[in-house]
């Protein structure tokens, strides 16, 4: 079976290398991130006066909300562009990709935007948080997660102790559901967290600007799982500056990079790859 992997879109359509593919893996970010420069600043904020400071109180709700609603049109066009190829796509939503905030200040949030993005769309299937069959394979999918579940840095002083137990809790909770899914698993299970595992050669990043520079910030949960069951394939994105592979063990790790002129073409038979290549067509 050959897949076409694309990575973070960002509102933008993607050029489409690879002709020859059954399915589409989309591991999210859908959505336009014109908001991207405020949340930096909010980031950048919280960790120098260790709290939380929310990027829609910097700029006021009104301009948010506005913000939000572009981002989310543009989101759902990328996924009407992917459902129209004709074949299924197998997706779970980025953190960009507006789905019911757990916590927050701003009512807008709580809605599951991306649910609604899905709706009429015969061919996308969301697979997260779920065990789905796709002929030989079965895919698992952990999408949203932008970074560590739990804390690792300094960001563990913007917190009380009783948030610390509740994230260590939920943390719990989640990891112990995908794990569920694994035993599940009767296939060889292509695994799809949005965000790469934690602390690999795909997950460190490297953009001066970010203020988590020179930081591994992938996901806690996608790292144990993957060393624990050792899935066959572990595709996800979200981290922009590498478009490449890393193994942990016997699974190997794709970071299918970010912007839509990049593709992956992943062909899969059995527990065996045949074949995996990297197009970039901006370098080229």
């Amino acid at each position: 079976m050959k897949f076409l992997i694309i990575g973070d879109l960002h509102g933008n359509k993607p050029q489409i290398h690879f002709k020859d593919f059954d399915a589409v893996i989309a591991p999210g970010d859908f959505c336009s991130d014109a908001l991207r420069k405020h949340m930096f600043e909010a980031v950048k904020q919280s960790l120098d006066q260790k709290k939380t400071v929310w990027w829609y109180d910097l700029i006021g709700h009104e301009k948010a909300k506005e913000y939000a609603e572009q981002s989310i049109s543009d989101g759902k066009k990328i996924l009407e562009f992917l459902d129209s190829i004709g074949k299924p796509v197998y997706a779970v939503p980025g953190n960009w990709d507006w789905t019911a905030a757990k916590d927050g200040t701003w009512d807008f949030l709580k809605t599951d935007h991306y649910s609604q993005m899905l709706k009429g769309l015969k061919n996308v299937v969301d697979v997260h948080h779920k065990l789905v069959d796709a002929g030989e394979f079965q895919f698992i999918g952990h999408g949203v997660i932008s970074g560590p579940e739990y804390p690792q840095y300094d960001d563990v002083k913007m917190y009380t102790e009783k948030e610390l137990k509740e994230k260590k809790e939920s943390y719990e909770k989640t990891k112990n559901k995908l794990a569920g899914l694994f035993a599940k698993a009767k296939k060889p299970v292509i695994f799809m967290p949005h965000n790469v595992p934690f602390n690999t050669p795909i997950d460190m990043i490297t953009n001066k600007e970010s203020p988590r520079f020179g930081q591994h910030f992938g996901s806690l949960i996608a790292r144990e799982l993957v060393d624990k069951y050792q899935p066959l394939v572990c595709v996800g994105g979200h981290m922009h500056e590498h478009f490449t592979k890393c193994m942990l063990g016997k699974t190997t790790c794709i970071n299918a990079g970010f912007g839509s002129f990049v593709n992956v073409l992943l062909e899969v038979e059995g527990d065996k790859i045949k074949r995996l290549e990297f197009w970039n067509g901006k370098a080229s």
